[in-house]
């Protein structure tokens, strides 16, 4: 079952009374060190007085335990000058929006949070409205909200994790491991921040065990009951704007035939080979139904130019099909050595099979990364990733049964979106042009 994406109008009647909106947007900027969105992702805090601010803020209390905490008192009080019939029904909604979640029916979920944040306003409730937002494709509302969950909520540890973790796969790891050591220092040894703070340092993080137990469940819900139990997660293609046709590395194709694609919104879908493509590195696939493309994507009109910033989004490898949300990693493309066929990647990867789209520094769509001859230097494999840029697979596609991909569109305006408004509408875009390639023997 398709998700159903949240439109403006219904998000305008559930949105949170102004002055909570108020309260979460300052506290998102404490909690960020008072960056503005318009600074750059992995600036330092323009000032430590801000820094030392929160850290006394989240500094622990005398008591270690989480129950004797004020907030934790005031949430006490709350919820009991409210009926036993009331907090019967709200944790019956939650438990009925987890399961509409679960089958990725989001509208009915969202429907079913927001009725019992009616009833109390907790931080478990607004965890699973993050989660409802990502699951339907909006990452910007859901880090809006994750942060204003994260501040608010100082008591509930899960709240502060899951708004490292949307940080940390949107492409802005600095901060969410400056979250992550603020949180350790309010609850030392706590095994959530932990267990996220060693997929962070990881580079490839991945959602297991702990992790996936809701409310804080760091990866969306998925369709796996048409995969086999040997399925697996090889690596990353991208989704052409026909949304019936996907690029991947030619070296993902599995010799069985048995190929599913699935998005950061959980969808799963069949997928076939289509027919030889005009690129010998790439598979140009058919889907067996359509999957949502971003209604707003750009597309880069030529090649970027060497040294530029990019970005690329892919998803981690497992030794299972499980569902989770892309990687956006940041960086300044390569250059071609001599052959406009031959270019580098550029960006800094952890070691992976690639295949997931690229953005150039205007958030257009800007090729496909494929991964490169391993190569050891001082003792240090690296990888010699390449990058498929937008003209070739242009030029590749002529002729294939692709509907209209890779439509050039105009350039952003001058007075476009701010650099980190810029990175989370990129990411947006990765939750459904980047997918995830899963196959079995």
């Amino acid at each position: 079952m398709k998700t159903q994406p949240v439109t403006h109008a219904r998000a305008s009647k559930h949105q949170a009374p102004s002055l909570v909106r108020l309260l979460g947007a300052w506290m998102a900027w404490v909690l960020l060190g008072g960056q503005t969105s318009s600074a750059q992702p992995t600036q330092p805090l323009r000032s430590d007085d801000r820094l030392r601010q929160f850290m006394e803020q989240v500094r622990p209390q005398s008591s270690a335990s989480e129950a004797a905490s004020p907030e934790s008192a005031s949430r006490a009080a709350r919820e009991t000058a409210v009926l036993p019939a009331r907090l019967q029904e709200r944790a019956e909604l939650l438990q009925a929006g987890e399961a509409a979640l679960a089958r990725l029916d989001v509208s009915v979920a969202l429907d079913a949070f927001e009725r019992a944040m009616v009833i109390v306003h907790a931080a478990d409730t607004e965890i699973a409205l993050v989660r409802a937002y990502m699951q339907s494709g909006h990452y910007r509302r859901a880090l809006a909200f994750g942060a204003h969950t994260a501040g608010l909520h100082l008591d509930v540890i899960g709240g502060s994790m899951l708004y490292a973790w949307l940080l940390n796969v949107g492409g802005q790891l600095a901060l969410a491991e400056r979250l992550v050591a603020a949180s350790e220092l309010r609850m030392p040894g706590h095994p959530l921040v932990l267990a996220v703070k060693d997929q962070l340092r990881s580079g490839q993080p991945v959602a297991s065990g702990p992790l996936l137990a809701p409310p804080t469940r760091l990866a969306p819900y998925g369709d796996a009951k048409a995969l086999p139990v040997n399925a697996r997660v090889t690596g990353s293609a991208v989704l052409l704007q026909s949304g019936t046709d996907a690029l991947m590395p030619l070296s993902l194709l599995p010799g069985s035939g048995k190929l599913w694609l699935r998005n950061g919104l959980g969808q799963l879908v069949r997928a076939r080979i289509d027919k030889k493509f005009g690129d010998p590195r790439l598979a140009l696939v058919r889907l067996d139904s359509p999957l949502p493309s971003p209604e707003d994507l750009l597309v880069a009109p030529g090649e970027a130019v060497a040294g530029s910033v990019g970005f690329v989004a892919e998803y981690v490898s497992t030794p299972d099909a499980a569902p989770a949300w892309p990687v956006l990693r940041t960086g300044f493309l390569g250059g071609d050595k001599g052959n406009p066929d031959e270019r580098l990647l550029g960006i800094d990867m952890p070691a992976g099979p690639r295949g997931g789209p690229v953005f150039d520094g205007h958030g257009r769509f800007a090729g496909l990364a494929l991964q490169g001859a391993s190569k050891t230097s001082g003792g240090t494999a690296s990888a010699d990733d390449r990058l498929i840029a937008v003209s070739q697979l242009r030029k590749a596609l002529r002729g294939t049964t692709a509907g209209e991909p890779l439509t050039v569109q105009d350039m952003p305006s001058p007075s476009g979106p701010k650099p980190r408004d810029l990175i989370e509408k990129i990411y947006e875009s990765s939750l459904k042009i980047s997918l995830q390639v899963i196959t079995a023997p």
